[in-house]
């Protein structure tokens, strides 16, 4: 499957994929905003889902791009795997 092809959920666990996505390499969510004339309120809108038109979704992939995707899928799979964890422990309960 190719990484444009990764089907990301938007929401709290790519949003916080994308930032240490970006800390990783060391550049910074908001910078890359700045210098790319895009408000960071619409580009977290973007990575929480809020704005899914076709606009919200060049947009997601410009951040998925600039951040790394194989970095952002790494992320994203990390926090996902921990999210079923805690279910699966709540679960047993």
């Amino acid at each position: 499957m190719a990484e444009d092809d990764f089907p990301f959920q938007p929401g709290a666990m790519l949003h916080g994929a994308i930032l240490g996505a970006f800390r990783a390499s060391g550049g910074s969510f908001e910078r890359w905003c700045v210098e790319h004339d895009i408000t960071p309120t619409n580009a977290r809108n973007v990575t929480y889902g809020v704005s899914k038109g076709p606009k919200g979704q060049e947009l997601l992939a410009r951040l998925i791009e600039a951040a790394g995707p194989e970095i952002v899928r790494a992320g994203y799979m990390a926090r996902f795997k921990r999210h079923v964890e805690q279910v699966r422990v709540r679960g047993a309960a």
